[in-house]
Protein backbone atom coordinates (compact mmCIF):
# COMPACT_ATOMS: atom_id res chain seq x y z
CA UNK A 1 0.00 0.00 0.00
CA UNK A 2 1.04 3.62 -0.47
CA UNK A 3 1.31 6.02 2.43
CA UNK A 4 2.67 9.47 3.07
CA UNK A 5 5.47 8.30 5.31
CA UNK A 6 6.76 10.18 8.34
CA UNK A 7 8.93 9.35 11.32
CA UNK A 8 5.84 9.36 13.55
CA UNK A 9 3.96 7.01 11.24
CA UNK A 10 6.96 4.67 11.01
CA UNK A 11 7.11 4.32 14.79
CA UNK A 12 3.38 3.51 15.12
CA UNK A 13 2.51 1.55 11.94
CA UNK A 14 1.18 -1.97 12.17
CA UNK A 15 2.80 -4.94 10.42
CA UNK A 16 2.91 -4.49 6.66
CA UNK A 17 4.68 -2.90 3.69
CA UNK A 18 4.17 0.84 3.01
CA UNK A 19 5.48 2.52 -0.14
CA UNK A 20 6.18 6.22 0.29
CA UNK A 21 3.73 8.44 -1.62
CA UNK A 22 5.86 11.53 -1.09
CA UNK A 23 7.18 12.87 -4.39
CA UNK A 24 10.55 13.58 -2.78
CA UNK A 25 11.18 9.85 -2.38
CA UNK A 26 12.75 7.72 -5.14
CA UNK A 27 10.66 5.02 -6.75
CA UNK A 28 10.45 1.88 -4.60
CA UNK A 29 11.28 3.55 -1.26
CA UNK A 30 9.25 1.88 1.49
CA UNK A 31 8.72 1.07 5.16
CA UNK A 32 8.54 -2.55 6.23
CA UNK A 33 7.11 -3.60 9.61
CA UNK A 34 7.31 -7.28 10.52
CA UNK A 35 4.80 -9.13 12.74
CA UNK A 36 7.52 -9.23 15.40
CA UNK A 37 7.68 -5.43 15.36
CA UNK A 38 10.95 -4.87 13.48
CA UNK A 39 10.77 -1.63 11.49
CA UNK A 40 13.14 -0.81 8.64
CA UNK A 41 13.47 1.41 5.60
CA UNK A 42 13.92 -0.48 2.31
CA UNK A 43 14.16 0.03 -1.41
CA UNK A 44 12.39 -2.21 -3.88
CA UNK A 45 13.82 -2.33 -7.40
CA UNK A 46 14.04 -4.48 -10.52
CA UNK A 47 17.29 -5.43 -12.25
CA UNK A 48 17.59 -3.80 -15.64
CA UNK A 49 18.98 -6.85 -17.43
CA UNK A 50 16.68 -9.58 -16.03
CA UNK A 51 13.73 -7.74 -14.52
CA UNK A 52 14.23 -9.67 -11.28
CA UNK A 53 12.70 -7.90 -8.30
CA UNK A 54 15.01 -7.18 -5.36
CA UNK A 55 14.64 -5.54 -1.97
CA UNK A 56 17.54 -4.03 -0.05
CA UNK A 57 17.33 -2.92 3.57
CA UNK A 58 18.63 0.57 4.25
CA UNK A 59 18.43 0.54 8.02
CA UNK A 60 16.37 0.36 11.17
CA UNK A 61 13.80 3.10 11.74
CA UNK A 62 15.20 3.81 15.20
CA UNK A 63 18.67 4.47 13.76
CA UNK A 64 17.71 6.14 10.47
CA UNK A 65 15.51 9.28 10.40
CA UNK A 66 13.23 9.41 7.36
CA UNK A 67 15.19 12.20 5.67
CA UNK A 68 18.49 10.27 5.83
CA UNK A 69 16.85 7.02 4.72
CA UNK A 70 15.27 8.87 1.76
CA UNK A 71 18.68 10.27 0.79
CA UNK A 72 20.30 6.83 0.93
CA UNK A 73 17.45 5.36 -1.11
CA UNK A 74 18.08 7.97 -3.81
CA UNK A 75 21.75 6.96 -3.95
CA UNK A 76 20.82 3.30 -4.33
CA UNK A 77 18.22 4.12 -6.99
CA UNK A 78 20.90 5.88 -9.06
CA UNK A 79 23.03 2.72 -8.89
CA UNK A 80 20.06 0.64 -10.07
CA UNK A 81 19.26 3.04 -12.91
CA UNK A 82 22.87 2.74 -14.06
CA UNK A 83 22.46 -1.03 -14.31
CA UNK A 84 23.85 -1.96 -10.88
CA UNK A 85 22.57 -4.31 -8.21
CA UNK A 86 23.17 -2.89 -4.71
CA UNK A 87 21.89 -5.98 -2.91
CA UNK A 88 23.97 -8.26 -5.11
CA UNK A 89 27.06 -6.19 -4.38
CA UNK A 90 26.36 -6.36 -0.64
CA UNK A 91 25.91 -10.13 -0.81
CA UNK A 92 29.14 -10.44 -2.77
CA UNK A 93 31.01 -8.49 -0.10
CA UNK A 94 29.60 -10.77 2.57
CA UNK A 95 30.89 -13.78 0.66
CA UNK A 96 34.39 -12.33 0.45
CA UNK A 97 36.93 -14.21 2.58
CA UNK A 98 38.12 -12.81 5.86
CA UNK A 99 41.79 -12.52 6.78
CA UNK A 100 41.28 -15.55 9.04
CA UNK A 101 40.06 -17.57 6.05
CA UNK A 102 43.07 -16.35 4.06
CA UNK A 103 45.34 -17.48 6.90
CA UNK A 104 43.68 -20.92 7.04
CA UNK A 105 44.33 -21.43 3.33
CA UNK A 106 47.88 -20.13 3.76
CA UNK A 107 48.46 -22.66 6.57
CA UNK A 108 47.12 -25.49 4.41
CA UNK A 109 48.85 -24.66 1.14
CA UNK A 110 51.87 -22.41 1.71
CA UNK A 111 53.13 -22.68 5.28
CA UNK A 112 54.21 -26.36 5.05
CA UNK A 113 56.78 -25.40 2.39
CA UNK A 114 58.66 -23.24 4.87
CA UNK A 115 61.24 -24.29 7.45
CA UNK A 116 59.87 -25.67 10.71
CA UNK A 117 61.28 -22.74 12.69
CA UNK A 118 59.60 -20.28 10.30
CA UNK A 119 56.31 -22.13 10.63
CA UNK A 120 56.44 -21.81 14.41
CA UNK A 121 57.34 -18.12 14.19
CA UNK A 122 54.47 -17.43 11.78
CA UNK A 123 51.98 -19.35 13.90
CA UNK A 124 52.97 -17.42 17.04
CA UNK A 125 52.88 -14.08 15.21
CA UNK A 126 49.42 -14.81 13.82
CA UNK A 127 48.07 -15.96 17.19
CA UNK A 128 49.50 -13.12 19.28
CA UNK A 129 49.29 -10.13 16.95
CA UNK A 130 47.77 -10.47 13.49
CA UNK A 131 44.58 -12.40 14.28
CA UNK A 132 43.45 -10.08 17.12
CA UNK A 133 44.11 -7.00 14.97
CA UNK A 134 42.76 -7.87 11.51
CA UNK A 135 41.58 -11.48 11.59
CA UNK A 136 37.89 -10.58 11.36
CA UNK A 137 38.28 -8.09 8.52
CA UNK A 138 37.53 -8.95 4.92
CA UNK A 139 40.69 -9.45 2.90
CA UNK A 140 39.64 -6.67 0.53
CA UNK A 141 38.90 -4.29 3.42
CA UNK A 142 42.36 -4.28 5.02
CA UNK A 143 44.11 -0.99 4.37
CA UNK A 144 47.68 0.20 4.74
CA UNK A 145 46.59 2.20 7.78
CA UNK A 146 45.50 -1.08 9.44
CA UNK A 147 48.99 -2.53 8.98
CA UNK A 148 50.63 0.74 10.07
CA UNK A 149 48.47 0.79 13.20
CA UNK A 150 49.47 -2.78 14.08
CA UNK A 151 53.15 -2.06 13.40
CA UNK A 152 53.01 1.09 15.54
CA UNK A 153 51.24 -0.73 18.41
CA UNK A 154 53.96 -3.38 18.61
CA UNK A 155 56.73 -0.80 18.22
CA UNK A 156 55.36 1.28 21.10
CA UNK A 157 55.78 -1.77 23.35
CA UNK A 158 59.50 -1.63 22.61
CA UNK A 159 59.40 -4.65 20.29
CA UNK A 160 60.97 -3.02 17.24
CA UNK A 161 62.25 -6.17 15.55
CA UNK A 162 59.02 -8.00 16.31
CA UNK A 163 57.02 -5.18 14.73
CA UNK A 164 59.08 -5.52 11.55
CA UNK A 165 58.63 -9.30 11.56
CA UNK A 166 54.84 -8.92 11.87
CA UNK A 167 54.84 -6.44 8.99
CA UNK A 168 56.83 -8.92 6.93
CA UNK A 169 54.34 -11.70 7.70
CA UNK A 170 51.43 -9.47 6.66
CA UNK A 171 53.23 -8.67 3.41
CA UNK A 172 53.77 -12.39 2.75
CA UNK A 173 50.15 -13.17 3.56
CA UNK A 174 48.68 -10.50 1.28
CA UNK A 175 51.14 -11.30 -1.51
CA UNK A 176 49.57 -14.75 -1.44
CA UNK A 177 46.12 -13.15 -1.47
CA UNK A 178 47.07 -11.38 -4.71
CA UNK A 179 48.19 -14.70 -6.21
CA UNK A 180 44.87 -16.24 -5.20
CA UNK A 181 43.03 -13.24 -6.72
CA UNK A 182 41.47 -12.18 -3.42
CA UNK A 183 42.64 -8.60 -3.90
CA UNK A 184 44.75 -6.61 -6.33
CA UNK A 185 47.25 -4.87 -4.02
CA UNK A 186 49.33 -5.48 -0.90
CA UNK A 187 48.36 -3.22 2.05
CA UNK A 188 51.68 -3.92 3.79
CA UNK A 189 53.64 -2.42 0.92
CA UNK A 190 54.93 1.04 1.75
CA UNK A 191 54.64 0.59 5.52
CA UNK A 192 57.89 1.94 6.91
CA UNK A 193 59.72 -0.48 9.17
CA UNK A 194 61.80 0.30 12.23
CA UNK A 195 65.54 0.78 11.86
CA UNK A 196 67.22 -2.35 13.16
CA UNK A 197 70.73 -2.73 14.46
CA UNK A 198 72.16 -6.22 14.50
CA UNK A 199 73.01 -7.37 18.00
CA UNK A 200 76.71 -7.65 18.70
CA UNK A 201 76.64 -9.58 21.95
CA UNK A 202 79.35 -12.18 22.47
CA UNK A 203 80.73 -14.11 25.40
CA UNK A 204 84.20 -13.19 26.56
CA UNK A 205 86.35 -15.72 28.42
CA UNK A 206 85.13 -14.69 31.87
CA UNK A 207 81.46 -14.80 30.83
CA UNK A 208 81.96 -18.18 29.16
CA UNK A 209 83.46 -19.58 32.36
CA UNK A 210 80.49 -18.28 34.38
CA UNK A 211 78.02 -19.81 31.94
CA UNK A 212 79.77 -23.17 31.99
CA UNK A 213 79.72 -23.09 35.81
CA UNK A 214 75.98 -22.36 35.78
CA UNK A 215 75.41 -25.25 33.37
CA UNK A 216 77.28 -27.61 35.70
CA UNK A 217 75.15 -26.36 38.59
CA UNK A 218 71.85 -27.00 36.80
CA UNK A 219 72.85 -30.21 35.03
CA UNK A 220 71.20 -32.51 37.65
CA UNK A 221 67.94 -30.51 37.67
CA UNK A 222 67.68 -29.41 34.03
CA UNK A 223 69.57 -32.11 32.08
CA UNK A 224 67.71 -31.71 28.80
CA UNK A 225 68.06 -27.92 28.66
CA UNK A 226 71.72 -28.06 29.67
CA UNK A 227 72.43 -30.53 26.86
CA UNK A 228 70.59 -28.32 24.36
CA UNK A 229 72.55 -25.25 25.43
CA UNK A 230 75.85 -27.12 25.22
CA UNK A 231 74.94 -28.43 21.76
CA UNK A 232 74.31 -24.82 20.69
CA UNK A 233 77.72 -23.81 22.07
CA UNK A 234 79.43 -26.72 20.31
CA UNK A 235 77.75 -26.36 16.91
CA UNK A 236 76.47 -22.79 16.58
CA UNK A 237 73.13 -24.26 15.46
CA UNK A 238 69.87 -22.41 15.89
CA UNK A 239 67.54 -23.32 18.72
CA UNK A 240 64.87 -24.75 16.41
CA UNK A 241 67.40 -26.85 14.54
CA UNK A 242 68.63 -28.48 17.75
CA UNK A 243 65.13 -29.08 19.09
CA UNK A 244 64.13 -30.65 15.74
CA UNK A 245 67.09 -33.06 15.76
CA UNK A 246 66.07 -36.70 15.31
CA UNK A 247 68.23 -39.76 15.79
CA UNK A 248 68.07 -40.56 12.08
CA UNK A 249 69.74 -37.17 11.42
CA UNK A 250 72.81 -38.13 13.44
CA UNK A 251 75.68 -40.34 12.25
CA UNK A 252 77.62 -40.91 15.46
CA UNK A 253 80.17 -43.17 13.77
CA UNK A 254 81.15 -40.42 11.32
CA UNK A 255 80.43 -37.59 13.79
CA UNK A 256 78.12 -35.83 11.30
CA UNK A 257 74.74 -34.17 11.79
CA UNK A 258 72.69 -34.41 8.59
CA UNK A 259 70.14 -31.61 8.89
CA UNK A 260 67.32 -31.97 6.34
CA UNK A 261 66.26 -28.95 4.31
CA UNK A 262 62.88 -28.88 6.08
CA UNK A 263 64.57 -28.12 9.39
CA UNK A 264 67.02 -25.40 8.34
CA UNK A 265 66.44 -21.70 7.84
CA UNK A 266 68.30 -21.72 4.53
CA UNK A 267 65.97 -24.50 3.24
CA UNK A 268 68.90 -26.63 2.15
CA UNK A 269 70.63 -29.74 3.46
CA UNK A 270 73.35 -28.96 5.97
CA UNK A 271 75.78 -31.57 7.30
CA UNK A 272 78.15 -30.05 9.86
CA UNK A 273 80.81 -32.13 11.55
CA UNK A 274 80.15 -32.76 15.24
CA UNK A 275 82.86 -31.93 17.80
CA UNK A 276 83.91 -34.83 20.01
CA UNK A 277 82.15 -33.38 23.03
CA UNK A 278 78.89 -33.11 21.06
CA UNK A 279 79.21 -36.76 20.04
CA UNK A 280 79.73 -37.68 23.71
CA UNK A 281 76.54 -35.84 24.68
CA UNK A 282 74.55 -37.67 22.01
CA UNK A 283 76.04 -41.06 22.86
CA UNK A 284 75.20 -40.52 26.53
CA UNK A 285 71.64 -39.46 25.74
CA UNK A 286 71.14 -42.48 23.50
CA UNK A 287 72.47 -44.86 26.16
CA UNK A 288 70.31 -43.25 28.86
CA UNK A 289 67.23 -43.48 26.63
CA UNK A 290 67.78 -47.16 25.89
CA UNK A 291 68.48 -47.94 29.56
CA UNK A 292 65.31 -46.35 30.99
CA UNK A 293 62.70 -47.62 28.54
CA UNK A 294 61.57 -50.94 27.17
CA UNK A 295 60.39 -49.25 23.99
CA UNK A 296 62.89 -49.67 21.18
CA UNK A 297 64.54 -46.41 20.12
CA UNK A 298 63.23 -45.39 16.70
CA UNK A 299 65.28 -43.39 14.23
CA UNK A 300 62.52 -40.82 13.85
CA UNK A 301 62.41 -40.11 17.60
CA UNK A 302 63.49 -36.65 18.72
CA UNK A 303 66.84 -36.43 20.48
CA UNK A 304 65.30 -33.95 22.92
CA UNK A 305 61.79 -34.42 24.41
CA UNK A 306 59.00 -32.60 22.63
CA UNK A 307 60.99 -31.66 19.55
CA UNK A 308 60.37 -28.11 18.36
CA UNK A 309 56.83 -27.92 19.71
CA UNK A 310 55.66 -24.90 21.69
CA UNK A 311 55.83 -26.65 25.08
CA UNK A 312 59.42 -27.76 24.49
CA UNK A 313 60.47 -24.26 23.38
CA UNK A 314 58.78 -22.71 26.42
CA UNK A 315 60.50 -25.17 28.75
CA UNK A 316 63.90 -24.39 27.26
CA UNK A 317 63.27 -20.63 27.41
CA UNK A 318 62.25 -20.87 31.08
CA UNK A 319 65.37 -22.86 31.98
CA UNK A 320 67.60 -20.60 29.87
CA UNK A 321 66.40 -17.50 31.74
CA UNK A 322 67.25 -19.15 35.08
CA UNK A 323 70.65 -20.40 33.93
CA UNK A 324 71.78 -17.12 32.34
CA UNK A 325 70.64 -15.19 35.42
CA UNK A 326 72.74 -17.48 37.61
CA UNK A 327 75.70 -16.70 35.34
CA UNK A 328 74.99 -12.96 35.55
CA UNK A 329 74.11 -12.76 31.84
CA UNK A 330 70.58 -11.34 31.90
CA UNK A 331 71.10 -9.47 28.61
CA UNK A 332 72.40 -12.54 26.78
CA UNK A 333 69.87 -14.11 24.38
CA UNK A 334 69.90 -17.75 23.34
CA UNK A 335 70.65 -16.75 19.74
CA UNK A 336 73.70 -14.84 20.99
CA UNK A 337 75.30 -18.24 21.57
CA UNK A 338 75.42 -18.58 17.77
CA UNK A 339 77.08 -15.17 17.50
CA UNK A 340 79.62 -16.22 20.12
CA UNK A 341 80.46 -19.39 18.23
CA UNK A 342 81.15 -17.27 15.14
CA UNK A 343 83.40 -14.97 17.16
CA UNK A 344 85.37 -17.93 18.58
CA UNK A 345 85.95 -19.39 15.13
CA UNK A 346 86.99 -16.03 13.71
CA UNK A 347 89.40 -15.48 16.60
CA UNK A 348 91.02 -18.79 15.61
CA UNK A 349 91.70 -17.26 12.16
CA UNK A 350 89.32 -19.58 10.30
CA UNK A 351 88.31 -18.52 6.81
CA UNK A 352 84.93 -16.76 6.66
CA UNK A 353 83.71 -19.19 4.00
CA UNK A 354 84.48 -22.12 6.29
CA UNK A 355 82.70 -20.42 9.18
CA UNK A 356 79.71 -19.83 6.91
CA UNK A 357 79.62 -23.54 6.11
CA UNK A 358 79.77 -24.43 9.81
CA UNK A 359 76.88 -22.07 10.66
CA UNK A 360 74.85 -22.97 7.60
CA UNK A 361 74.83 -19.51 6.03
CA UNK A 362 73.47 -19.54 2.49
CA UNK A 363 74.82 -16.07 1.70
CA UNK A 364 78.43 -15.04 2.24
CA UNK A 365 77.24 -11.58 3.29
CA UNK A 366 75.62 -13.12 6.36
CA UNK A 367 78.99 -14.40 7.55
CA UNK A 368 80.85 -11.23 6.61
CA UNK A 369 79.00 -9.27 9.28
CA UNK A 370 81.27 -11.05 11.79
CA UNK A 371 84.43 -9.95 9.99
CA UNK A 372 84.93 -7.01 12.35
CA UNK A 373 85.68 -9.53 15.08
CA UNK A 374 88.79 -10.74 13.32
CA UNK A 375 91.08 -8.78 15.62
CA UNK A 376 94.27 -10.55 14.51
CA UNK A 377 93.66 -9.66 10.88
CA UNK A 378 92.94 -6.04 11.76
CA UNK A 379 96.08 -5.76 13.81
CA UNK A 380 98.15 -7.27 11.00
CA UNK A 381 96.73 -4.75 8.56
CA UNK A 382 97.55 -1.91 10.95
CA UNK A 383 101.11 -3.22 11.36
CA UNK A 384 101.61 -3.37 7.57
CA UNK A 385 100.41 0.20 7.14
CA UNK A 386 102.59 1.34 10.03
CA UNK A 387 105.65 -0.27 8.47
CA UNK A 388 104.83 1.12 5.03
CA UNK A 389 104.79 4.64 6.37
CA UNK A 390 108.05 4.06 8.24
CA UNK A 391 106.71 4.58 11.72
Amino acid sequence: MSELLSDKFARAAEAGVYFDADRRSPRGFMLRVTPAGARSWCLNYRLKDTGRERRITIGDVAAWPLAEARKRAAELRRIVDAGGDPLGEREERRREPTVTELWERFVAESLPRRAASTQHEYQAAWRDWVAPAIGRLKVSAVSRSDIEKLHRKISEKGKLRRANAIKSLCSTLFAQAITWEMRADNPARGVKGNREHARQRYLDDDQLARLEAALDQFRPRRPHSVDIIEMAMLTGARRGEILSMRWRHVDLAKAVWNQPATETKQRDWHSPALPGRAVEILQRRKAEREARTLVRLREDDFVFPGGNERAARSRLERDWIIIRATAGLNDFHFHDIRHSVASWLISANLNLDVIGQVLGHKKAATTRRYAHLHDAARRSAAAILNEKLGR
